[in-house]
């Protein structure tokens, strides 16, 4: 069975599996290359881990998950500028969690929003009225993800991610899946 894109994102929370993740319009596919990319090369061409993301959980904000992003090309962390929420995506050291909190630290953090449409918005948590979309609005690739405004607290459909696993991963193994029977086989 192929995972979902939920079963994608939890994976890698959980468990530290590498996944991708790609733009729902485009269908390109985000890397660390530079800034914030949206590539559409194969990617099978790629041998330096810039498409793969590992997701961690870093807390809780009013009953919201917060994560951060993990790029494997270098082992950094996504993160906005903390003075120009706008301005180009980056890539920092991974700060400590349970150190003093800086905005260093919370640039590194985003909501991560399921969207009316399908798919997930990436919604930095220093800029809750931000969500990760093409540079200017226009999905053409190759292009920079950046943070845009999202309107009517939804992210348009050119906001919108979705997480899948890389080809190079083995099959999903997992201790519970098991086959169910159908609904009122068990009388």
């Amino acid at each position: 069975m192929y995972p979902n894109a939920l079963d994608t994102f939890v994976a890698s929370v959980k468990h530290q599996r590498e996944m991708v993740i790609v733009h729902r319009v485009t269908g390109g596919y985000l890397t660390h290359n530079g800034d914030l990319q949206i590539e559409t090369d194969p990617i099978d061409n790629i041998d330096n881990k810039r498409h793969l993301w590992v997701v961690h959980l870093e807390g809780y904000y009013k009953n919201n998950t917060v994560y951060s992003f993990e790029n494997k090309r270098e082992d950094k962390r996504l993160a906005i500028n903390p003075d120009n929420p706008r301005d180009g995506m980056r890539f920092t050291e991974a700060q400590d969690p349970k150190g003093k909190l800086t905005k260093e630290m919370e640039a590194q953090r985003f909501y991560v929003l399921p969207m009316c449409n399908g798919g997930y918005s990436i919604v930095p948590f220093l800029a809750p009225d931000l969500g990760l979309m093409p540079m200017g609005n226009r999905p053409t690739p190759p292009a920079c993800d950046r943070p845009s405004p999202h309107f009517g607290g939804q992210s348009s459909d050119n906001g919108a991610h979705d997480f899948v696993r890389p080809p190079e991963q083995p099959p999903r193994e997992d201790p519970t899946d098991q086959e169910l029977k159908p609904p009122g086989s068990g009388k």
